[in-house]
């Protein structure tokens, strides 16, 4: 499963990031990141950035955490 996460930072310190879960789709996260970057610009120090991340995962059942 493919999802994005924006990290905004101020004059290099980490303030917040989204959720890996909560950004999935391209349109989702542009929207997002405009509307950060309207709240934190960058002329006043702050730094709005996207990652994209690939995770994969399965069901297991219990007795494979043995």
């Amino acid at each position: 499963m493919a999802n994005y996460e924006i990290n905004v930072s101020k004059d290099g310190i980490h303030l917040f990031a989204t959720h890996e879960r909560s950004l999935t789709s391209p349109k989702q996260t542009r929207e997002v990141y405009d509307k950060l970057v309207e709240t934190f610009p960058k002329n006043d120090g702050y730094l709005v950035e996207i990652s994209y991340c690939q995770t994969t995962s399965r069901k297991i059942e219990p007795k494979e955490l043995n």
